[in-house]
């Protein structure tokens, strides 16, 4: 009586010390994961336990057998609720919508106890047994912990927690409980003893441990957990099969319990079945979906990138074309998408149809479709690549209208298996485009084309940081100066800005290196307003030292036009810099692209008292009218004229009138590319005002142009012994 009362007593602090520490780790873990409902469960699992175990103690005072009872459906209910904890924690880490898995429980539960039942029906020993209903109790104790465990360990395996050793001590708790429940129906003896409310209070505690600790493994994916559900629903209904075949050859008596849980088990199991059948279905039909274009029918990108990676590793020769339809946006913007939309299935039913068997025909977005070739024969994607082109012929059957529809090709091969996938449709991709640029409508992957194409696209993005990058980055620009002197004193007027690029890997490049670059880029504005601003600095450097100059920046056809450019003007000249110190050069050809515009802006400039000059004159299509209305104050001579003035009476000529029309017009005139004094007496016989090139000085960094003003102040050189001024440029330098 004494070692009851002290079971009773241990089991009593048990619980209760339980009840405490899960109500704890509840609280915690709800409000560090947001997991009530799953908390809850293992509360009120814990609750059975404990609440069993205390209640069966009353009960055994009034009916010895009713404890048992009463501690055996405690302990299924603390089963069934740490079942559910489980598989709802599972559910909320891969979000698993389906609930096939307390069904699959259920079932598998059932299964459980009919194997049992057959078992205990075999192997039970002759004489009086225990009672029916405590024998079934039991058993279902047996079964709820071994799903239990099963649950727990496939959980891990699928999360990764199989080296976690609390998972083995779960193992060796449920397994201790079960082995407790199956020693005393082999025995005959009491089918419930206080130390397994211990060892279930302790599995309890390792579950809960387990759960509180999810980032010791991998989160499992959805189709790790699946797996594992549909797999237990099958292995449930297998054993229920088996049960039902063998269960009157193997039973000992005529009971008819494993029949009736084993046909109630595979019942849950087929639902679980039908289900997956059902899910098996939805899935085939996802993947085709997936796979496929929605609009044309044909494969989409997805199934053409699978189809390359699966054909690089299968075959010797792999080719892609990628086919780009041209106009196809203009058709968009007259006639609708949904004209659109008809030019696409059009074309996907023509291309489809030049496709040999084995070829893939896909569409990658837009109005590009891409064909695969496997091993195809020396010739046959470059004949295949014509005839696409020239089906994307003319096609009506747009209100009447024929749509002028055509296709640019390129055509990408490789031989080894070390191409990838991603590389293989980037080179057909750059042969499509040199086919669209160049108009040829089928093009040839080369490799030097597209290096140069892709060291293009690097210096693109070099330059998109060395004006908007980090300060180490756009200390890469750097502004060159070279000065304009004037023609008979030989005094330095002024000087042009000249742009340069310090590329950390390619060295200092010339502006007809990049120009074209930022141009097409629409970084032009930015690359001004830096070489404008530093021209200003400088100036104002240069009037510091008691040298004041004017300074010339360029301007491109799109800086013209820009919203920013007067913005920037008023700005730079807010910082001293008078507006009589500054001119803008503009050429010819960028004030002939839109001429009402470039003359609006430039009326705009003048009437801030900035300087305009015409750049290169004489290169471009001159009209004298509109050189009339134009607010200019210099034209320069374009180094042409200036190279052929001393061997080319007629060069001479057009110098000489240009001269004339510029003094006429109240314009100076300045000559660039002097070389040579020949040329410097020719200017100024000539009548020209200022002269710029390599006889005075090559373009020069900030610093050394600022010495060799200095030097050129204290030791003027006349136009009649003028002489080159020895510099020092870097051996990489390009100067213009």
């Amino acid at each position: 009586m004494v070692l009851v009362d002290t079971s009773t007593m241990v089991t009593a602090l048990v619980a209760v010390g339980l009840l405490i520490t899960v109500l704890g780790l509840r609280r915690r873990a709800a409000q560090a994961a947001n997991e009530p409902r799953t908390w809850s469960l293992m509360l009120l699992g814990v609750a059975s336990i404990s609440g069993s175990v205390l209640v069966g103690k009353g009960v055994d005072a009034v009916a010895p057998d009713g404890g048992a009872f009463v501690r055996s459906v405690g302990c299924v209910l603390a089963c069934a609720t740490f079942y559910e904890a489980l598989t709802t924690w599972n559910r909320r880490r891969v979000v698993v919508i389906e609930r096939g898995e307390t069904l699959n429980g259920l079932s598998a539960a059932m299964v459980g106890v009919a194997l049992a039942n057959l078992i205990a029906g075999h192997f039970r020993h002759p004489g009086p047994g225990l009672p029916q209903w405590q024998l079934q109790a039991s058993l279902w104790v047996v079964s709820a912990l071994i799903v239990v465990l099963g649950t727990a360990l496939t959980i891990a395996r699928i999360s990764g927690l199989l080296r976690d050793p609390r998972i083995w001590l779960v193992t060796i708790a449920i397994g201790a409980a079960a082995g407790t429940e199956l020693t005393g129906l082999t025995m005959h003896g009491p089918t419930w003893r206080p130390i397994e409310a211990v060892w279930l209070s302790v599995a309890a505690l390792i579950v809960l441990s387990v759960m509180l600790a999810p980032r010791t493994g991998s989160t499992p994916s959805v189709a790790a957990a699946e797996q594992a559900t549909i797999f237990g629903a099958l292995t449930v209904l297998f054993v229920a099969i088996a049960i039902l075949t063998v269960d009157n050859d193997f039973a000992a008596d005529s009971s008819r319990w494993p029949t009736l849980y084993a046909v109630a088990g595979g019942i849950g199991a087929s639902v679980r079945v039908v289900r997956l059948v059902r899910d098996l279905s939805s899935l085939a039909q996802s993947r085709r979906e997936a796979l496929t274009d929605e609009l044309t029918g044909i494969a989409n990108r997805r199934a053409l990138l699978a189809a390359i990676d699966e054909a690089l590793l299968t075959v010797g020769s792999t080719t892609l074309l990628i086919i780009d339809l041209d106009r196809f946006k203009a058709i968009n913007d007259r006639y609708g998408h949904a004209a659109g939309d008809q030019v696409l299935r059009h074309m996907a039913t023509t291309f489809e149809a030049l496709i040999p068997a084995r070829g893939l025909l896909a569409r990658l977005g837009g109005d590009e479709f891409a064909v695969l070739l496997t091993d195809a024969e020396p010739g046959m994607p470059s004949a295949l690549a014509r005839s696409l082109a020239q089906a994307a012929a003319p096609l009506s059957d747009v209100k009447g209208r024929l749509l002028q529809v055509g296709a640019s090709v390129g055509v990408a091969t490789v031989e080894s298996p070390g191409v990838l996938g991603g590389e293989l449709l980037r080179q057909a991709d750059a042969a499509m485009y040199q086919a669209k640029t160049s108009g040829s409508g089928v093009s040839l992957y080369d490799g030097v084309v597209d290096a140069v194409a892709q060291e293009r696209l690097e210096l693109v993005e070099d330059l998109h940081q060395a004006l908007a990058g980090p300060d180490e980055q756009r200390d890469q620009i750097v502004v060159y100066f070279q000065p304009q002197l004037d023609a008979r004193t030989g005094r330095v007027m002024g000087a042009e800005a000249l742009v340069r690029w310090q590329h950390p890997r390619l060295g200092l490049l010339a502006p007809d290196l990049f120009i074209d670059l930022a141009e097409q880029n629409e970084l032009m504005a930015s690359l001004t307003d830096r070489v404008m601003r530093e021209a200003a600095r400088q100036a104002a450097r240069w009037r510091a030292a008691g040298h004041r100059l004017r300074v010339s920046v360029n301007l491109s056809a799109s800086c013209l036009s820009h919203d920013s450019l007067l913005l920037l003007l008023d700005d730079v000249l807010e910082t001293g810099l008078t507006a009589r110190d500054l001119v803008l050069e503009v050429t010819e050809t960028s004030l002939m692209k839109d001429p009402e515009l470039a003359l609006a802006a430039m009326r705009q400039i003048a009437d801030r008292g900035v300087g305009i000059s015409i750049d290169d004159y004489g290169t471009g299509y001159s009209s004298l009218s509109y050189l009339n209305h134009l607010p200019a104050t210099e034209l320069k001579i374009d180094r042409s004229f200036t190279a052929r003035i001393t061997n080319d009476p007629r060069t001479a000529a057009i110098v000489a009138g240009t001269v004339e029309l510029a003094h006429h017009l109240g314009m100076r005139l300045i000559a660039e590319g002097v070389e040579d004094n020949e040329t410097l007496t020719e200017m100024i016989r000539l009548g020209c005002d200022e002269t710029q090139g390599y006889l005075h000085s090559r373009p020069l960094p900030a610093e050394m142009f600022l010495e060799w003003l200095r030097s050129h102040s204290a030791h003027p050189v006349s136009p009649a012994s003028a002489v080159t001024v020895p510099v020092r440029p870097k051996a990489s330098v390009v100067v213009r």
